[in-house]
């Protein structure tokens, strides 16, 4: 009995972390740009972040480095380096962008905009500009919204653009909200994180047969319980 309690409990879990709420939050208002980001009700400041916390931090790690070199001997520099590949580079990039493309795309479907919220006041000194700047504001606007409710979940959102005679310039407040489940993340990156592997594995064995030949020897001798020997 105790068993399957425990076990109701963990599948409660699993099901509490596949639909938490993970997402970023950013904005611009008189103060500057703002973005934030957050787990489940969690929320973390990622810019602009606290000075004098990040001055720590700064410190902190440069002193742990500091003494990581003091400890370590130092060490020889005049060991050539072969130069990477470019061609093999280029090719294992050509072949994920298939997979990357796929995610993109299921990416792009799962998320889910939570708010988005902008209100422009719109002045110049002349006002014959302000006015014709406050049209292309407007298609633009609509521009936006139109890409936006095609591509994604738009949950709520409130615009609203005025025209100000009285303004010598923009006053502009915008705020976004991005989110989608931990049970979509993983949806989407177990698929393309299994097929990337190939991928690389794949390239891997063009370009080092002798490197992979010799570990799959070694697999299969652990895998018949013997031990390679040598003559």
């Amino acid at each position: 009995m105790t068993g399957w309690i425990l076990l109701l409990i963990l599948l409660a879990l699993i099901l509490l972390v596949a639909f938490l709420r993970i997402g970023a939050e950013a904005g611009y208002d008189e103060t500057g740009p703002w973005l934030t980001a957050f787990i489940g009700p969690k929320a973390l400041r990622l810019y602009p972040a606290d000075r004098e916390k990040a001055a720590r931090k700064a410190a902190k790690k440069e002193e742990k480095a500091r003494k990581k070199a003091a400890k370590e001997p130092e060490k020889e520099t005049e060991k050539e380096k072969k130069p990477a590949s470019l061609g093999g580079t280029l090719s294992l990039v050509w072949d994920l962008l298939p997979a990357i493309g796929e995610a993109v795309g299921s990416f792009r479907r799962k998320v889910r905009v939570d708010a988005l919220v902008m209100d422009l006041t719109w002045g110049e000194e002349d006002p014959a500009d302000a006015a014709i700047h406050y049209g292309w504001a407007w298609a633009a606007t609509e521009t936006l919204l139109s890409f936006l409710e095609a591509n994604f979940v738009v949950k709520h959102w409130d615009i609203a653009l005025h025209l100000d005679y009285q303004r010598e310039e923009p006053l502009l407040y915008v705020r976004g909200k991005l989110s989608l489940t931990v049970g979509q993340l993983l949806k989407i990156a177990l698929p393309l994180a299994w097929r990337g592997g190939k991928i690389l594995w794949t390239h891997r064995k063009k370009n080092h047969p002798a490197k992979t030949a010799g570990k799959e020897q070694q697999k299969g001798a652990l895998h018949n319980g013997k031990e390679t020997s040598c003559e």
